[in-house]
This record gives C-alpha cells, structure tokens and sequence, in this order.
C-alpha cells in the first residue's frame, strides 16, 4: 500500500513512516544476497515502463551522447511519448503535444543517477569524423618511430601554438556576488577589442621560448613591447594573424632557442596550417638545421594539441586576472594594445615560471 493508506490503517505519521522508508533504502546493502529490495506503490497512478524498459532507455540516451547527438530534455519527453504509444502502454502524457511531462522527465533523470543534464561543447562534423581510433594510433605509431630512430629525450621535443589576446578577454573569471541575482556584470576596456596574436612554444622539459607578438598593423612600433616578456619580440601584419613569412622568422629564431643541428635534432609539434607547411623556404631551413616537423591530423587538435588542451585555457584565465587587476588599479582607463604585452607577461608570469631558466615548474 501507499504512504498515506499506511499511516491511515496503522495510525502512524506519514511522515515519520517516509523517513523510515528512506533510511531503509539508504542502508540496503548491494553487495548483500539477503538484501530484500522493495519500492512503494505509487498509489493511484502506474509505472509506464518497465525496469528493463527504463535500463533500455537509459543506455540508448547514454549512446547517443557518445556519438555526438545528444538528447535534449524536449527530444527525451517526445521520444518517451511515442514510445508508449507504438507499445500500447497506458500513460498520463499530452496527447496533444505528443510529449511526456516535465515531471516525469525529471523523475526518469532522478531514477538513474548516471544521468545529467549536461552543457555540451560544440563539436563539428569534421572533428568528430577526424578524430578516430584509426587516425590516433597511425599519429602515434609515427611519434613512436621519430623518438626511437632520434632517441628524442624531453629537452628535444617542441610543442608550439599561436593564440589571440584582445584588450576584452573572451574568457571571464567567477566572481562573488549576492545570492539571488539575476544579472551579475564586470567592466571591460571596450565592447570588442584588437586581437592580437601570440606566437607560443614550450618543450616536454618545461623550456618556454620568449613569445613573439603580431599586432594588426603597417609598421612595428618599438613602445609596444616596453615591459614585455624577457626576449620576447614584436611584429605586425595587415591582419593581426600569423603569415608564412612571418612565421618562417619564428621558426629561424626557434633553431636558434632550440640548439637543433644535423647532429642533435629536435622535434617540433604544431598545428599549422598549408601556407606554413608547405612553404619551401621552411623546409630548407628545418631540413638544414635538424628540425623534424611532425603536424598534428586534421581536426584532431582539441584532443591532441597539448597548447590547446592543457595550456591555453589556464593561461586566457590568468591574463583576464591581469586585466581586472589593472582595471581596478586604474580606474576610469582602459586597456589599449600599449598595455597588453604587459599585462599578458603579467598573466603567464602568474603561473610559477623561472625567468631565469625560462622553466615552468
């Protein structure tokens, strides 16, 4: 029987006697083949599924996610619906909207706690297609050969990667603020902000090469760079975005940092794009010095990219704790391009890093 005909027929709080039921639950032992496991009428009203029914359901939800095509709560209430038409089941849904009620969605998410509603991260076609099993191990058998026919040791293995810096940061911290609001702001220099892109390298000892700055600009003007990273350099373009020229300074200034000769070769990792990978002048240089230049697959780099999955997201963090920081040291200024080196060295050096070394521990 039910809570409320139970506590009528044995004169017993109905309250007292769902506290009890719930401490019961909450003690059964899984693991116990004495463990007797009991549920509660629901009263008046019947379960639609059965507890297979609802398992079924459950891994079928649980796939779809893993294929990239997750179900909203709306696509879950209408599925359950048409579900319990084509089987006959007896239901209180809407027939009108064809869908089963917010309650029932909620309780079926409370059923099975392996479910959340989650947000998801959008994911292209071409990523999810790209990123396979197939096309991992064929990347990382490769890897496997260079280390082994190099005998590669840490110190000789490059990973470098290009971002972009504005004086808005896309990335906004948390902040305290009372409970209960419904709009919480934080001041910005600037609706939209120059983007400025910056060159980033790191080794797999923990080696930073000084970054190297283009600003979407004619001509370079030296009081950009005033207090940035030690040995970090400047440069411009129409765009604000890394060229192959550009890039093939870089790379001349990266044999340079890494010591690569015939003799002593390093690996460097990148995302690059056909311009740069395909530039002859490029591959003249590496294949002069020493550089092994492995890229990453196509569209696997939100997975494989360690700049992009480890470093870049701490690092947009802390330079948006730089910009706050000055915001508030300076009131009624913003932020202009004449500040960002600064800030942003104030950012990176914000994680423990040895200017001295040029080691992040």
């Amino acid at each position: 029987m039910g809570y409320k005909l139970a506590a009528k027929s044995f004169s017993f709080p109905q309250t007292t006697l769902e506290r009890k039921v719930k401490l019961a639950r909450e003690s059964l032992d899984k693991n116990d083949p004495m463990t007797v496991k009991f549920k509660v009428p629901l009263g008046p009203k019947e379960q639609v599924f059965t507890d297979n029914e609802e398992e079924e359901l459950c891994k079928y939800i649980i796939d779809m996610e893993s294929r990239l095509y997750g179900l909203t709560m709306k696509d879950l209430r209408g599925l359950v619906y048409r579900l319990a038409v084509k089987n006959n089941k007896r239901h209180p849904f809407n027939n009108e909207k064809e869908e089963a009620g917010k309650d029932w969605a909620l309780g079926f998410l409370k059923r099975h706690p392996e479910l959340s509603i989650r947000q998801p991260e959008s994911t292209s076609s071409a990523r999810a297609a790209g990123f396979n099993k197939q096309v991992v191990d064929q990347f990382f058998n490769f890897l496997g050969n260079v280390y082994d026919e190099h005998h590669l040791t840490p110190d000789r293995i490059y990973n470098c990667d290009e971002t972009g810096i504005s004086v808005v940061p896309k990335t906004k911290s948390k902040i305290i603020a009372r409970k209960g609001r419904k709009q919480v702001r934080a001041i910005t220099s600037a609706e939209r902000g120059t983007t400025i892109t910056v060159e980033i390298c790191f080794s797999a000892s923990g080696n930073f090469m000084p970054p190297m700055m283009v600003y979407p600009r004619k001509r370079m003007d030296p009081q950009l760079m005033i207090n940035a990273a030690p040995g970090a350099w400047g440069v411009c373009s129409d765009s604000g975005w890394m060229t192959s020229e550009l890039f093939l300074d870089w790379f001349k200034k990266f044999v340079e940092f890494s010591g690569a000769t015939l003799e002593r070769p390093v690996l460097l990792l990148l995302d690059r794009h056909s311009t740069d990978t395909k530039n002859i002048d490029l591959i003249n240089e590496a294949r002069t010095h020493g550089v092994i230049i492995l890229c990453f697959p196509p569209h696997t780099t939100h997975r494989l990219q360690v700049a992009d999955v480890a470093y870049m997201r701490p690092l947009s963090t802390y330079y948006d704790h730089q910009i706050m920081a000055w915001l508030r040291s300076n009131p009624g200024m913003t932020v202009t391009v004449r500040q960002v080196v600064e800030i942003f060295w104030k950012g990176v050096h914000t994680s423990v890093y040895d200017v001295n070394s040029c080691q992040w521990f």
